[in-house]
């Protein structure tokens, strides 16, 4: 199934590295213009500047603070003028800072609220204003939520990415019940435990899961890709390829889902 997105533009936040990266990739080589949004203004550059060299496709580097309301809606608006409009938002920027609940400092808990909760309301609210602010009223409008499979149970020492996560789903519901009537659809992905590849399973994080693990840190994938039942972690692309087909005419009848991409860890 070839999907194609010429002539649409996409905006992915968080799209500097890891995840984001890879599905603002994704869309620009199904032929999507893609906003390269990210809080680190050398590496979205540098996404950016890897998007045009390999695809071809239009690209636009553009730093935003996704806690800003300011800065968020400085950023949509320059992404209107530069690329001629907004068909496509991706929700990807986020953190995870783990941490026992007893140890839980109050500031990175707000911070985790901030970025991954707030930070999709922002991007999320004038995202929407500027694709009900066409004229043309263009069809195969869509939002895809990053969230997790720790959206869908809860992880041990990492209360507020879980309840973040969690919360990124109800987002996702609501705006899908209330934007139908305009035509815009919205989904969330749920990827499982992006080993190689994503920000958050840094070394030091691995170390970490190792040293409460009581194994090497050589081991910590072998041993997370076993509580896989199809036995491997879940890979960038795997997340892009969903994404691509979400914002798809292929999926203009799917909306307000919870779409796991966890190799089956979380059946239901």
């Amino acid at each position: 199934m070839d999907i194609r997105l010429d002539g649409r533009v996409a905006a992915v936040s968080g799209a500097g590295g890891g995840i984001g990266r890879g599905i603002a990739r994704g869309l620009a080589e199904s032929g999507a213009a893609v906003a390269v949004m990210d809080v680190r203004t050398q590496a979205a550059e540098a996404v950016a500047d890897e998007i045009t060299r390999n695809f071809g496709a239009e690209a636009l580097a553009v730093r935003v603070d996704v806690t800003s309301e300011e800065d968020v809606d400085r950023a949509v608006a320059l992404v209107v003028e530069k690329l001629g409009g907004l068909d496509i938002l991706v929700n990807c920027a986020g953190i995870a800072p783990p941490a026992p609940l007893v140890d839980f400092p109050l500031d990175t808990w707000q911070k985790t609220l901030d970025v991954n909760l707030t930070g999709y309301f922002l991007v999320g609210r004038a995202a929407v204003r500027a694709m009900l602010a066409r004229p043309d009223g263009r069809p195969g409008m869509a939002i895809v939520n990053v969230s997790s499979k720790s959206g869908v149970r809860g992880s041990a020492e990492h209360s507020a990415y879980s309840a973040t996560k969690f919360g990124e789903i109800g987002l996702t519901q609501s705006w899908a019940r209330e934007l139908a009537r305009y035509g815009i659809r919205v989904n969330a992905v749920c990827p499982g435990n992006v080993l190689r590849g994503s920000g958050i399973w840094s070394e030091e994080y691995k170390e970490k899961l190792a040293a409460k693990l009581g194994i090497d840190p050589s081991k910590v994938e072998e041993y997370y890709e076993r509580q896989v039942p199809l036995g491997r972690s879940c890979e960038v692309e795997d997340v892009a390829n969903l994404v691509v087909f979400l914002v798809s005419d292929k999926a203009s009848y799917i909306t307000g889902c919870a779409h796991m991409v966890d190799g089956g860890q979380e059946m239901r």
